[in-house]
């Protein structure tokens, strides 16, 4: 799922923050929409002006300043036209810098939007860059509970009637944080990470079949709740087919699922009566925490009897 944004979107949000003021333009800029890009793609959406790989949000600095006082007049005419005729979804001279007389007559011929800005240059780019960058990103929203479990974010995931709820209040009730229930929403920040939250009518809740609808903030305090965390891990409730219980006992059962672009690693859980499944999260998550820094357990097992068979001969 993604989103698009306009300018005049961006200076009904932050005009206040950015001190952003109309020069021209404010009826187009509702129409030319800032659209996502991808992470692979070039030029990015807001940068400084660019005659080569033209943003679509074009920031004048005061080194953009500078170097176009510099210019003679016909040379300064046409880069400022061809930075027109690409069609920009906006121009922002920053710093509070007074607007030359040709590029506002230029931005009114193209009907360009022209806007002024208080904020520094590189404040104003960095600013929009993440706000548009986060509105832009590509999103989704995932059937499953969504944790932070020895400060690692880790999805629970399963078909109905896998004891996800369970097995998330008593990790919870371990000290555990709950971030999302049911429809955690995820979007995708940069090509290796995506990020988790919970939507704000889920936020604080926890549904728990026979109890409903627990307030985890309530009942558990303000420590029990993260507001957002990456999404590391996800571990997968299953039943068991009959004669499978036992699997890889080696190795377990691990995999890797998408999510938006990024492969995420998963471990596949049986639940069977009688385990305490959230000592096992508990373990899972530090095995996994263990094998990012290097160490595998079921290598260094391998190894520990290869040495010994080799000793006994």
């Amino acid at each position: 799922m993604t989103t698009r944004i306009t300018p005049a979107e961006l200076h009904d949000q932050f005009a206040d923050r950015l001190g952003l003021a109309w020069i021209c333009g404010k009826r187009e800029a509702r129409l030319r929409e800032i659209k996502p890009t991808g992470f692979h793609t070039r030029p990015s959406l807001v940068g400084f002006l660019n005659l080569i790989h033209s943003t679509r949000i074009q920031v004048i600095g005061r080194e953009e300043f500078d170097w176009l006082e510099g210019l003679d007049s016909r040379i300064r005419w046409e880069s400022l036209a061809r930075i027109m005729d690409s069609r920009p979804a906006a121009i922002i001279v920053a710093n509070g810098l007074e607007v030359a007389d040709d590029l506002e007559q230029l931005a009114r011929e193209s009907n360009t939007p022209l806007l002024t800005s208080t904020q520094r240059d590189w404040e104003l780019v960095e600013f929009l860059e993440y706000q548009i960058g986060r509105r832009l990103a590509p999103r989704t929203t995932l059937h499953g509970v969504f944790m932070e479990i020895f400060t690692i974010g880790v999805l629970i995931t399963g078909e109905s009637g896998t004891g996800k709820s369970e097995l998330a209040l008593e990790l919870i009730s371990r000290g555990h944080r709950l971030i999302a229930d049911d429809a955690p929403d995820f979007t995708q920040l940069t090509p290796d990470i995506v990020e988790g939250s919970c939507p704000p009518v889920l936020r604080e809740c926890l549904e728990v079949r026979g109890l409903g609808i627990l307030n985890i903030r309530r009942m558990f305090g303000d420590a029990a709740i993260k507001a957002k965390k990456y999404l590391r891990l996800i571990i997968h409730l299953h039943m068991p087919e009959p004669g499978d219980e036992d699997g890889d006992r080696l190795h377990g059962d691990d995999s890797m699922r998408d999510v938006l672009d990024l492969k995420i690693p998963q471990i596949n859980l049986p639940v069977l009566a009688g385990r305490n499944m959230a000592v096992i999260a508990e373990a899972a998550v530090r095995d996994f925490m263990l094998r990012m820094k290097g160490f595998d357990a079921a290598a260094e097992f391998v190894e520990r009897h290869g040495r010994m068979l080799s000793d006994q001969k």
